[in-house]
Formats: structure tokens, C-alpha cells, sequence
């Protein structure tokens, strides 16, 4: 997968209702607090990057690390699958809840800010970008600001990654996104039932879009009260899996 800048993220397309976190220019800075308190709450997922209509956007890769290549059929098609890292930040400039695409070594950064200030989403930081646009030996600073109030982000709400950000796939719309370039249009009854590839045709109706085991609250945005006790994993029959649990390896380039 081709390494995907920061200036680049601009190109994808969030439909969580949240904005893309951005500073683009040398100097440009930032009031804002982490979403989290730990770096098993930053989401991570082991995603594909495809283009669809004018737009780049990340689909859920469908393989665990122990599982054959051809369970997902991106990957046995040889589009690489990468990791990637969203830290989720209230902006404190203009009220929004904004999104930030991050490799490892910035989380190793919000580590040490997680080791010194707990809990971390009560403080406020400055972020300070390094670089003029364009440059990809960027670097962002993070300050923090002792005499700035936070805010109770307990009722903001998080965004929705999966189904939003991160599209949820299932192995035979990905077949015919190989297939044609696009994924087939939704409930418009002017295509066939979808099949896998090689497949006998389907003597069924068409099979239904795999949905993603939501781990919060069953809509499309969780409170930040709700993050302090795990509910129970649904129990289902070939229930499918939800990225944002599962660590996948990644084997593309690292956004820092």
C-alpha cells in the first residue's frame, strides 16, 4: 500500500461526522485533548486503501493474521493491507471532535504524555506542526498547557469509524469490486445476486452485507460515559468480526 501522508489524509473521505484533524503550515498550533486515557483506546485497523469514485477510502480487511490469504479477497488479490491508527481529539479552536491518522512512533509519544498526565483526556495540549506543507519529514510537537481549563468531554460523542471511515465489506462485494471497480450499488435492484468468484451462480437471494459487532452502544455514536464498562460480546452463529478489537500487523509504510 502506498505510504499515505498527512497531507494526503485530506483525500479520504470520513463519513462519522467528525472532521480530519489538520495543521498546514510550519508553525501552525492547536488547543486540544486526547479522547482517551490509554493506547488500547486508540481504534486500529487492518485495512485495504481503494479508490472509489474520486475519493481513496480504507475497507475493512476481512483476515486475521492466522487466516489463509484468500479468507479475504483483497489480500489474495494482492492489494496490500496495512494498519492504521486514528487518535480521536476534542479541538478546542473551534468545538469539533476531530480525527488524526498517526503511526507508531506518535503513539509511542502519547505513551510517555499518558505516563506523566492520568487521566490523559483531562488535560489540555498544543500541538505545533514542524514543516511547511508538503514536507514529508514533518514532525508535531505536543505541549502541555497548564493554565487552560478542559472541557467535560463526558457527553461528546465519539465518532463511528467502522461503516463510516473505514467501510465494512463483505468478501462477495469485494469479488465484485475486483471485478467491475466499484462496489455494487446499494438496494437500487439493478444487479444480480453476488457471488464469490468461481463460484456456482447463487440459487439464492443476494447475500446480505456483513456488519460490523458493535462493542459500545448499538447507533452510530457512543457517549464517552459508556467506555468505562465493556458490554457483553454478543453471542451469534457466524457472527462477524469487528476490526477495531484486532490488532493486524501491517506490512505497508507508517504514517508518523
Amino acid at each position: 500500500m502506498a505510504r499515505v501522508s498527512y497531507d494526503d489524509s485530506e483525500k479520504y473521505y470520513s463519513g462519522s461526522g467528525s472532521d480530519w484533524f489538520h495543521l498546514k503550515n510550519d508553525g501552525d498550533v492547536a488547543r486540544v485533548q486526547f479522547m482517551l486515557n490509554s493506547v488500547d483506546d486508540i481504534p486500529i485497523f487492518s485495512t485495504h486503501k481503494v479508490k472509489v469514485g474520486d475519493k481513496d477510502r480504507y475497507v475493512d480487511c476481512l483476515r486475521n493474521p492466522q487466516d489463509p490469504i484468500d479468507a479475504c479477497p483483497f489480500c489474495a488479490a494482492g492489494l496490500p493491507a496495512k494498519a492504521v491508527r486514528f487518535i480521536i481529539m476534542y479541538q478546542h479552536d473551534d468545538g469539533k471532535v476531530k480525527i488524526w491518522e498517526r503511526g507508531r512512533q506518535f503513539i509511542s509519544k502519547l505513551q510517555g504524555l499518558i505516563n506523566r498526565y492520568n487521566p490523559l483526556e483531562d488535560k489540555v495540549f498544543e500541538v505545533e506542526r514542524h514543516g511547511k506543507a508538503g514536507d514529508t519529514s514533518t514532525k508535531y510537537e505536543v505541549y502541555p498547557l497548564d493554565n487552560v481549563q478542559p472541557v467535560n468531554l463526558d457527553d461528546v460523542e465519539m465518532p463511528d469509524l467502522e461503516g463510516g471511515l473505514i467501510l465494512q465489506k463483505s468478501a462477495e462485494e469485494m469479488d465484485y469490486y475486483l471485478d467491475t471497480g466499484a462496489f455494487p450499488a446499494e438496494n437500487d435492484g439493478a444487479h444480480e445476486p453476488i457471488r464469490r468468484r468461481g463460484a456456482e451462480p447463487a440459487r439464492t437471494a443476494p447475500v446480505a452485507r456483513r456488519t460490523a459487532v458493535q462493542e459500545t452502544e448499538p447507533a452510530g455514536v457512543s457517549r464517552r460515559g459508556s467506555r468505562a464498562s465493556a458490554p457483553e460480546q454478543p453471542v451469534a452463529q457466524e457472527a462477524p468480526r469487528s476490526r477495531s478489537t484486532r490488532r493486524g500487523s501491517s506490512n505497508g509504510s507508517e504514517v508518523f
